[in-house]
Order: structure tokens, then sequence, then C-alpha cells
């Protein structure tokens, strides 16, 4: 549509083409004609790459979040096999204590018994004290039985030992290998992280160069803008709505709420969650705005937001406002607004820890769930 409009100007400017010049500034008018086209076409052009790298952006963020996600649900697993190392390397202390605790006993009681097979002078007083032969047989057995359950007690706490330590290394491979997947997840989400910076670049070096081209493509409006008599009102008007046209596809939103730029929480990893948007702090009342032209897909209660606002956009993108109270929106459902509309005011609903605007972008909707990506490529970086 964009690329008609040009060719619609295009055309109309050759019929005026037959003027010579522009008294103003002595220059060919076909010459100005041809700049300000030429400088359309760059523009366009180079939009056209914005919102090619904006679509890059899009998915690059949705595998960032979607790598997130999966790291950080790791997290509590890994968490859980550190609390049970840590109890089993207690127990296996506390087991290895009672064994050193028996065994002591044994070399107290019997102290060669199971070296060299000698029987100590202790053990000797123990045997020949006895009355009779049929005591002295009680006494041997009894010293036996002794022995014998004082071994099996070690024995038991070894095997317990031995088990506690075969699990605990279980859990050591476990958790190096979440560690391993959750190190992988994050060397992912970090390469992918690089190309968004890389991108972010890039797209503002394209946009600076679009607004060169357009402050140019303006001073050549101006220009053949000054002969009035020469240049019928329609082609002026056309002149202003297609550079117009232009300047607002440059991919950027307006900032959601004007009177505040203090953003209080930020896209990414909060503490155990991962917070899905930037919180952008201001008090009760203050206006929020349509960061672009749309129309709202949801307007009333959502779990979490106490309420909301969702505007699907042209370009596929949906924009959520959130903690607004009730009577804080003043859209509905189906209606269209523009950029820079007041659509609801800031609001302290849900689940909220004070006065501020939850702002997010989503890519998409899958089942009951939002797809979202980060917002800040999309919003005018003057305030990020």
């Amino acid at each position: 549509m964009k690329s008609k409009k040009l060719v619609f100007v295009a055309a109309m400017l050759i019929m005026f083409s037959n003027f010579n010049y522009v008294h103003a500034t002595d220059v060919p008018v076909q010459d100005l004609i041809a700049s300000y086209n030429q400088r359309l076409q760059v523009i366009q052009s180079l939009n056209g790459q914005q919102t090619e790298i904006q679509s890059q952006l899009t998915s690059i963020n949705r595998q960032v979040f979607e790598y997130d996600k999966l790291a950080s649900e790791l997290q509590p697993e890994i968490d859980k096999m550190k609390i049970q190392k840590d109890s089993l390397q207690k127990n296996i202390a506390n087991v290895q204590k009672d064994i050193d605790t028996r065994d002591q006993l044994l070399k107290n009681r019997l102290s060669y018994i199971y070296t060299s097979g000698n029987i100590s002078a202790s053990y000797m007083d123990v045997l020949l004290g006895s009355s009779s032969f049929s005591d002295f047989i009680n006494r041997i057995n009894m010293l036996i039985m002794v022995l014998s359950q004082d071994k099996q007690i070690i024995d038991a706490k070894t095997d317990d030992k031995t088990n506690l330590t075969k699990m605990n290394e279980e859990l050591e491979q476990q958790q190096s290998l979440l560690e391993a997947q959750q190190n992988t997840l994050n060397a992912a989400k970090a390469e992918q992280e690089k190309k968004i910076a890389d991108r972010l670049t890039l797209l503002k070096q394209l946009q600076q160069q679009s607004l060169n081209e357009v402050d140019s493509a303006q001073k050549d409006a101006e220009n053949l803008s000054v002969v009035d008599s020469e240049l019928a009102p329609e082609v002026k008007e056309q002149l202003k709505a297609a550079l117009d046209k232009i300047i607002q596809s440059d991919g950027i939103w307006d900032w959601p709420v004007p009177a505040s730029h203090t953003i209080t929480s930020d896209f990414g990893s909060r503490g155990e969650e991962f917070h899905a948007g930037i919180d952008i702090g201001a008090p009760i009342g203050t206006s929020i705005v349509a960061v672009d032209n749309g129309i709202v897909l949801y307007a009333g209660k959502a779990n979490g937001f106490g309420n909301w606002v969702v505007i699907k956009h042209t370009n596929g993108l949906m924009s959520v406002y959130g903690h607004m109270y009730g009577d804080g929106i003043y859209v509905s459902v189906g209606q269209e607004v523009n950029r820079g509309q007041v659509i609801a005011v800031v609001g302290n609903d849900g689940q909220s820890t004070g006065p501020h605007l939850h702002f997010a972008v989503a890519a998409g909707i899958t089942g009951n769930q939002m797809n979202y990506i980060d917002p800040r490529p999309y919003l005018d970086n003057q305030h990020l």
C-alpha cells in the first residue's frame, strides 16, 4: 500500500515537473522531485530493513524466553538435589562417627582379636576368673556374642555408609547432568542475546539513517511547497501524507507512560520467577497511552493483573498493559485506537507491590498463554 502511495506521489509530481525552477531556491523542479522521490525510496528501503530486523528480534527474543524458561525450570531440581546431598553427607558423617565409636569399643575389648588372633590380658583375666568350667564356657560365649554383635553393628553401619555414599554419587551425577543442561541453555541464551545486541546496534544505525533521510526529504518537500501557485494543494497534501506514513512505520513505538520513565523492574529473571515485561513506576491516575495504532483485543479483568488492556497491532504483535483499576480503563474490546491515545490510567490492582504499569509485548497466543518477548527493542530507546 505504501509503495502505491509513493508511485502516486511520483506520478503527480511528474505532472508538475514542467515547471522549470522553484523560485525560492533556483533549483530545477524536476531535480527536487527526483531527489524527493529518491529519498522516499531510500527511507522505504531502510524501514523495510528495520521491519526485517524487528521480525528477527521477535523470533530471537522468543528463543531467549524459552531458553530462560527451561533453565529456570531446572533450577528447583538442582536446588532440591543440593539439599538432598547435604542431608546425605550429614548422614554419612554420622554413620562414620558411629562406625569409629564401635570400632574403638572393639579395640578396647579385644585389642588383637582381629589382627593377631591373640587374646589380650584383660580378656584373659575375665576367662581365668571363672569359677568352673561351665562358667568358663559361658564367659567365652558371652565374649563371642558381644564381639559378634559389635561386628554386626559395624558391618551394618558400613553397609549403610556404602549405600549412602552410592546415593550421594548418583545425586552428584544427576546434579551434574542438570547443571550441564542448564549451562548449555544459558550458553545458547547468551548467544541469542549477543545476536539481539548486534541487531539492536544495526537497528539503531538504520533508524539514524532513516531520520537523516527524513530530514532531507522534509527539506525537499518544503522547497517544493514554496511554489504554492504552481503545486496543487492535493499534491502537497499527498507529499506530506506519504512522508508521514513512512515516518510512522519505523517500527519504534511510543513510550506507554509519557509522564514517567522510571523502570522499577526490567524484563527477565527476577528471583525464582521470570518477569515477562517491564514495570514503569508512576502515581495512581497517571495517563497510559497506546504505543501504536491497533485494535483492542481485551479490556477488563485478568488474573494477576487485576485488570488489563491488550492491543493487537498491524505488525502482528500485541502490547499488554496491566494493574489498572476497572474504572481506570477507557477503551473497550474491538475499539480502534491510535498511537498516543490515552487508553487507561495507572493503578495498583492485582498482584502489585505499588502503583505502576506492567507493560509487555506478546508475539502471539498459544492456548491460553501469551507468548511474551522482550519489549525493549520496540520502545523509544531514549527512555531505556
